[in-house]
């Protein structure tokens, strides 16, 4: 019986794994690898294009130093002249023809560099762009994020409960832009306050405590739907922003901040 169960224990693992939801810790990993990756193409294409011209710069300015060298006649002179200015001179046209060459070397390089680079570039926005779960930053002038999904909630007049998503803490009239195209509707309610949800094809996010509403109906990532306040039960303007993959039961929507705000976070 033992010996049967370690073959088939690896298949009620992959099972497993292949039964998880979109806000997956795996799914969520790598939409984080692939922004980070899109990010570091970004900055190697400008490295590219810094080493392109400082190269170039280098390289006019030794062909041009060159081409300055005084060379002497070649004409009488003394007999250690006669042979010391045509090799001079014949090392100097050397020195040019590889400078010249390397120069136009360069700009085919750099070409094919920023080329593969672009199409990186290209490969990993068009993932993120069907596969990616938040393809922004829900709160773009965030300041700080908490990770209190699952913490006991006690606070005066209000009735104890879990904390359903994270807070997002940011001036008030912040804006909240949608993650993801969809459509966003309105509430309202004493423990949230003015409430937007933004459902999308893979699940629905929850905005509560907005000072107002921006656009709802159809929207697309990146829209206006509300600006941060403090009203309902919040104790400071922020964005308590709750993730229900597949319209079903709030998850930890930490990790899908992290990857969606990296840019924010690492200040590009």
């Amino acid at each position: 019986m033992a010996r049967s169960w370690r073959f088939v224990a690896p298949i009620v693992v992959l099972a497993v794994l292949l039964m998880q939801p979109a806000g997956s810790a795996t799914a969520v990993t790598r939409v984080r690898h692939a922004l980070l990756e899109r990010h570091q193409t970004v900055q190697q294409a400008r490295s590219v294009r810094r080493q392109e011209a400082e190269l170039e710069g280098a390289l006019r300015t030794r062909i041009a130093a060159f081409e300055r060298t005084s060379r002497r006649p070649e004409g009488p002179g003394s007999r250690s002249e006669d042979v010391r200015i045509p090799a001079t001179n014949a090392a100097i046209d050397r020195l040019l023809v590889l400078a010249r060459a390397r120069l136009r070397r360069l700009d085919p390089w750099a070409r094919h560099r920023l080329a593969t680079l672009h199409m990186r570039y290209r490969s990993l926005q068009s993932w993120l762009d069907s596969q990616g779960i938040f393809r922004t930053c829900p709160v773009p002038s965030f300041t700080t994020i908490y990770d209190n999904f699952g913490v006991i909630v006690r606070l005066p007049h209000v009735p104890v409960h879990v904390h359903q998503g994270d807070d997002v803490m940011a001036p008030t009239g912040s804006p909240i832009v949608a993650p993801f195209d969809g459509y966003a509707t309105t509430g309202r309610s004493k423990l949230g306050g003015l409430e937007v949800r933004v459902f999308g094809a893979d699940g629905y996010v929850y905005n509560a405590h907005l000072s107002s509403l921006g656009s709802l109906g159809y929207v697309s990532a990146g829209d206006v739907v509300g600006y941060v306040g403090s009203t309902g039960d919040a104790t400071g303007p922020h964005d308590h922003l709750e993730w229900h993959p597949g319209d079903g039961a709030a998850v930890d929507p930490n990790p899908l901040l992290t990857a969606a705000c990296v840019d924010t976070v690492s200040g590009s």
